[in-house]
């Protein structure tokens, strides 16, 4: 599903973690990686020449142990400053099928923080959207941070709704299926919900049923969970509790308003899971 994925580096404490993590995405079948620099512009043409030439030769120092790893890799530097509409733009102009993002930029103290560049991917992306979750070392002061999980396979929860928003994600997690050693599916149904639909508990378990058929059929082995609260609440308990090393979850909510922007479940989980999430939009069209 994922071939070739994009990776927007900056000078940030994130970067390090980051390209630690990138190999593993050879387990998610990414071929081809692209990695991004932008670079602000000034008002001295000469000095943004040697801004880029620097900035070129950093990022190729950068790829060459991921060329030995196995990607392609092609470097792209880009004028216009650090913003999701530049990496947005440089994921379409190359093409590629999923971006990569740190959690958090420059703040290592609030353990809850998205960065502003992470916030306004997660906001605007039409791309799939694998946000690695970056924590600050245990001494906290030495100004390092490292990446919560490493093994993203290992143990993969998909979120759903079963509503047609989740459908992409459904899709992501049937096509990892194979790659990664286990898939929980949970939906959560809210007391109300319950209430209006006293069958609701069964056509939930039904579908979900169905899907762990179709994640066994290519390959993977999964657990379908129906369970009963608030969604956040509930979704965030079992990840830590099964110990799950990703979320998978649709980025659109459950009506029109929501899906022009994300759903408040998916943007609370982005921004407080403590472990990656994979955020998977409907398609365009």
């Amino acid at each position: 599903m994922f071939k070739t994925a994009m990776l927007a580096l900056d000078l940030s404490p994130a970067e390090e973690p980051l390209l630690d993590f990138i190999p593993e995405l050879l387990d998610w079948g990414v071929e081809r990686l692209v990695i991004v620099h932008l670079v602000r512009s000034g008002y001295m043409p000469d000095s943004d020449d040697r801004k880029l030439e620097d900035a070129t030769a950093w990022l190729e120092w950068r790829a060459a142990p991921l060329r030995a790893a196995g990607f392609q890799v092609s470097v792209s530097v880009r004028r216009g400053g650090v913003s999701a509409d530049e990496i947005l733009s440089a994921a379409a102009e190359a093409g590629v099928d999923l971006l990569v993002a740190g959690s958090r930029s420059q703040n290592l103290v609030n353990s809850l923080f998205l960065g502003s560049i992470a916030r306004d991917l997660v906001r605007k992306t039409p791309l799939p959207l694998l946000l690695q979750w970056i924590e600050p070392d245990a001494q906290g002061a030495t100004g390092r941070v490292s990446a919560v999980c490493t093994e993203t396979l290992r143990r993969v929860l998909l979120a759903t709704d079963l509503s047609k928003y989740a459908s992409a994600a459904e899709q992501a997690a049937i096509a990892l299926a194979g790659r990664a050693s286990k898939i929980d599916c949970v939906t959560v149904l809210t007391r109300h919900a319950i209430d209006a639909t006293p069958a609701l508990t069964l056509m939930a378990r039904a579908a979900l049923d169905a899907l762990v058929r179709q994640i066994e059929a290519n390959g993977g082995h999964g657990e379908a969970l129906v369970l009963e609260g608030e969604p956040i609440e509930v979704i965030q308990r079992l990840a830590q509790a099964r110990w799950s090393t990703l979320i998978i979850i649709g980025k659109h909510g459950e009506n029109w308003m929501q899906s022009m922007l994300i759903g408040r479940t998916a943007l609370r989980l982005c921004e407080g899971a403590g472990r990656p999430v994979l955020l998977v939009p409907l398609p365009d069209g």
